[in-house]
This record gives C-alpha cells, structure tokens and sequence, in this order.
C-alpha cells in the first residue's frame, strides 16, 4: 500500500514537473517572437501581413497601403506606415526589420550597425524562390507553421491552374515597352499558365525593352499589357500607338493587376489562372 501511494506522489510530482517544463517553453517560445516588427519592402509587407497578427506590426512601407501594389492593401489600413528613413525606423525600437535586398540599403546599414535584427529577403524570380522566401519570412517572424500552410496555399493554387492542350505566344508589354524575360515571376507565371513567352524565347533576360516593331513581327497570340500610369505620362505613349492599337483588333489582350504577382506570395495563383483563362481565349480565337 505504501509503494503505491509512493508510487502515486512520483506520478503526480513527474506530471508537474513536465507541466511546468511544457509551461516554461511555450513562455521561451512566445518570448522568442518579435513583437515590434517592421517591414520596409512591399514583398515583405505582405508576407508579414499574411503571418502575424496586425499588434506584431510596428510599420509597413508605403506601398502597403496603396492597393495599385499591394493585394493586401486592405489589412494595412490602420497600420503605421514609413518611407525606409532611419529616423522613422528607430523611434520604434523593432525587435526585427525585415527588408528587401535593395530596399533602402543605407537604413539597413545603419540598423545593422546599431545592432538591430535585420533580414533580408531577395526579390522572387520563381517559385521555388517564393516558397523559400515565404519559410525564410515565417522562420524570422517566429510563425514556422503558418508559413508551411501559405506554401501549402500557393502549391494548391497553382496545382488548380487549368493546363494547357497548346501553348500559344504570349508577350509582355509594359509601360515604356519594357518586357518581362527569362528570370523574373512573371515569367514563371506566364510558363505555369500554359504560355511560350516571346521575350524569353527571343533571349530575354530581366526586365527589358523590347521594340514595338519585334512584337508586331512576331505575332504573339496574346499580349498581356501592364498597368497605365495615371495622368498624362509619357510612359503610356507606347499603349496609344496605332500600329499596336491595330494589332490588338485581332489579337487578345489581357491584363493582370500588378498586385497579384509582384511578389511571391499566394496570390500568384490566382494569376497564373487569370492568364491561363487568356491563353484558352487567345487559342480560341485562332483560325
């Protein structure tokens, strides 16, 4: 009888004990988490803005709040916002910066040098890119399972892209006739979606211009054009010539909002299949 009330005392000491153990790592675990985190880049804002909740966020960039970049733009209504100054970025005392790998390179010299906690994350030019970004984020943010969820997210996203019985040529064309090539997400999109990309194809690396005149001599199927700039700029002209106007008559056009896959994030699913519904049109309207 006394070795099992013995017995019992050992059980229930060995169960507090682990209680407390337990305990006393969640409190380490949660301790660990910043909580004062600010962010200096757009790609940054909304992977921040995806993983933690709006109290962990002392300021976004800018463009969080303007939804001409940002899907999230709605989240970050309320939020501080900061224009990647020093000044604006010490008086918050974050316990984590994150920030893009050229964004405002000498704020984030600076912070380092103070010793504050600063990671930097690449621009995506894939998704294997965005896949490591979005773990790398969510790693720093203390937000490990949250972040295999949004890879889960965007790896059902794209799974869900219809796919394509032929593949017709797409081309890029941006304000000023600059053009997306190989290397860049929009790239990466374009190909998930079932489209040859002209620029790619033509050798294309990077952000590039790309002359009116290869585009109409090549015939794209379908020509995917970027966002106009608002007001009178001069960056729109290559939209009014009327040789491209022509050429769109007889040919499909699309557009997919910047928002969507300027970054890595989920979102770019939802591209993917925007273009993807482009191509079935585009390959429809062929004779």
């Amino acid at each position: 009888m006394r070795h099992t009330t013995a017995l019992r005392r050992s059980i229930r000491a060995a169960l507090a004990l682990a209680s407390s153990a337990l305990l006393a790592a969640c409190a380490d675990a949660a301790a660990a988490k910043p909580e004062r985190i600010v962010s200096l880049n757009i790609c940054t804002d909304q992977l921040l803005l995806l993983l933690v909740e709006p109290a962990r966020i002392a300021s976004l960039s800018f463009f969080a709040r303007d939804p001409a970049y940002s899907a999230l733009a709605a989240r970050a209504e309320g939020l501080r916002t900061n224009q990647g100054s020093i000044e604006e970025i010490l008086p918050l005392a974050p316990d984590l910066v994150l920030a893009g790998t050229f964004t405002t390179r000498a704020t984030v010299f600076l912070l380092r040098r103070l010793g504050y906690p600063v990671v930097e994350v690449p621009p995506e030019t894939s998704f294997t890119e965005a896949r490591a970004n979005i773990g790398q984020v969510a790693g720093a943010v203390g937000e490990a399972a949250r972040g295999v969820a949004l890879i889960a997210e965007l790896d059902q996203g794209l799974a869900e892209v219809p796919a394509a019985a032929r593949r017709p040529l797409a081309a890029f064309y941006w304000a000023n006739g600059f053009t997306s090539g190989r290397g860049t997400l929009a790239n990466a999109v374009a190909e998930h979606a079932g489209l040859a990309n002209l620029a790619a194809a033509r050798g294309v690396r990077g952000i590039a211009q790309f002359p009116l005149e290869k585009l109409l001599v090549a015939e794209p199927d379908l020509v995917i054009l970027g966002r106009r700039h608002d007001g009178a700029a001069l960056a729109n002209e290559t939209f009014r010539h009327p040789a491209l106007r022509h050429f769109l008559e007889t040919r499909t056009a699309a557009s997919v909002p910047d928002s969507l896959w300027v970054c890595g994030t989920p979102l770019v699913a939802e591209a993917a299949a925007r273009l993807a519904a482009a191509r079935d049109a585009a390959l429809g309207r062929r004779p």
